[in-house]
């Protein structure tokens, strides 16, 4: 047996399963690898030297103290390889020196050097980097000043310079029913779709004459529209899996991804709306940018998002995700069930013994009929309180904007993507000094006429209490005419 810097952890467990237990005793930091899950997620790239780092050891130390346990539990002899030796990706660089000079390059990217230069600097001086490394990165960079916008222009690039790096790590791969195996399989089918429009593309030739594009436009549509359900899989992310990032201090990373979703989306509305039959290029060419940009999306969620997610969550964090998941829905697929959460958090519902009502103004109701009452009114409502946090939404099955558990507790200015946040700030600065008691918008969207206000809450004296989101569908409603004095069930 020998035992090398580069190793990986899963290989080794496999291989002894007593280490498992040994390393747990060995350093808390290693606790986590009781863990199946985590261990055939995390285990599968993680290597010794990024678990010495992990458990704040000398690698050499770490080295000899597993090649000990072997040998006491097996017998069997063990050559320990030096690290300066086993690791050449390292360069020798401490992890202060590897820190410095990975932002060192984000910060010439920036500043326009060359993917291409930077790329060859990389492999001269870091060589490798995680996933985990990248959020770090992005997010000490915020926290030095650099504004997410530009963080978000640029990611497309943070990812191309570190690919080498990120394509030697393996994708993560999780059993049915967990939350990222989910997200995997709706890739798969993204990445068919986006497939199938560019080979579709490509064989029509540049420029496509009307005769050509006449026999693809139906098809392409078809395919175009089952391509557009990723919005769902990206709403899942934004309310599901972001806030327990956030949770776990990673705010950055999620914040950046919402911004590109936005963009992805708004390439979508743009492709549906300028589908022209009598004159296609333009069509085509917003089609291919859509397909591309989804299809960079899925490499960024597979190779940085999803091994970042698997490194920070929890377990419990991981079945608050599914549990919350049905509420939004899925595109294309059906969760499966190899993976089972953990029982649910939330409080009993519908348990509320008689004598427990709440008293109203004009009335007392029982808690679970206050709250039926509330989720049977044909609008959304949701309220953040002085604090600025989410503190309640109301859990219809006619929502227009989606909404689930874990977004409670949440800030809201992570609620709203990066471009609006804003508009967010200046209503609750006006709510809170006074300045302001409403204020109101209203949009199209998806065939909708949605009306939104916000509304402050103030107490008797005057105090402010937080704010009240109304979201309304108005499109029925803006287009009755004339009277219905009659019953008419309809």
């Amino acid at each position: 047996m020998e035992l090398r810097n580069d190793t990986k952890i899963l290989d080794l467990t496999k291989q002894y399963p007593f280490l498992v237990e040994a390393l747990a005793n060995y350093n808390t930091a290693y606790e986590k690898l009781r863990n199946p899950v985590l261990r055939n997620t995390l285990g599968r790239v993680a290597t010794l030297s990024q678990a010495a780092s992990m458990g704040q050891v000398a690698p050499v130390d770490l080295l000899v103290f597993i090649a000990g346990e072997i040998m006491r539990q097996t017998g069997e002899a063990v050559t320990v390889v030096p690290p300066q030796v086993a690791a050449p990706a390292s360069k020798g660089l401490s992890d202060a020196e590897r820190r410095t000079k990975l932002k060192e390059m984000i910060r010439a990217l920036h500043d326009g050097e060359s993917v291409e230069s930077l790329k060859a600097r990389f492999a001269e001086t870091v060589g490798d980097i995680s996933a985990a490394e990248i959020a770090t990165l992005e997010q000490s960079l915020v926290a030095e000043g650099l504004p997410e916008t530009e963080i978000k222009r640029l990611c497309s690039l943070h990812v191309e310079l570190f690919k080498d790096g990120l394509d030697c790590n393996d994708r993560p791969s999780m059993p049915a029913g967990h939350p990222v195996h989910t997200y995997m399989a709706e890739n798969n089918q993204a990445v068919e779709f986006a497939d199938e429009i560019l080979s579709q593309l490509d064989r029509m030739g540049h420029p496509v004459s009307k005769t050509v594009w006449a026999f693809s436009d139906q098809y392409l549509r078809q395919t175009f529209d089952d391509l557009t359900n990723i919005r769902i899989h990206y709403s899942r992310k934004e309310y599901q899996l972001f806030p327990l990032l956030e949770e776990n201090g990673i705010e950055a990373p999620p914040k950046v991804m919402w911004a590109v979703h936005d963009d992805i989306r708004a390439l979508l509305k743009k492709t549906a709306g300028e589908w022209d039959r009598e004159n296609p290029q333009q069509t085509l060419d917003n089609l291919r940018e859509a397909c591309l940009a989804i299809k960079d999306m899925v490499y960024k969620e597979e190779h940085v998002l999803f091994p970042m997610a698997l490194e920070s969550l929890s377990e419990e964090q991981w079945s608050r995700a599914r549990h919350g998941e049905d509420e939004i829905g899925y595109a294309w697929v059906t969760p499966g069930i190899e993976w089972i959460p953990g029982a649910r958090n939330d409080a009993p519902k519908n348990t509320a013994a008689p004598q427990d009502t709440v008293r109203l103004d004009t009335g007392r109701l029982q808690p679970h009929v206050l709250n039926l009452m509330l989720k049977h009114l044909p609008i959304d409502m949701t309220f953040v309180d002085a604090d600025d946090k989410v503190a309640y939404y109301s859990d219809s099955s006619h929502r227009i904007f989606p909404r689930s558990a874990g977004i409670i507790g949440r800030d809201v200015r992570n609620c709203h993507p990066s471009k609006s946040v804003h508009m967010v700030e200046e209503i609750v600065a006006k709510f809170k000094n006074g300045e302001r008691d409403s204020a109101e918008f209203w949009l199209q969207m998806h065939g909708q006429f949605i009306h939104i206000r916000y509304f402050a809450v103030r107490d008797e004296a005057g105090t402010y209490l937080g704010c009240l989101e109304v979201s309304q569908e108005l499109s029925a409603l803006r287009a009755l005419q004339g009277e219905r004095r009659l019953l008419e069930w309809s």
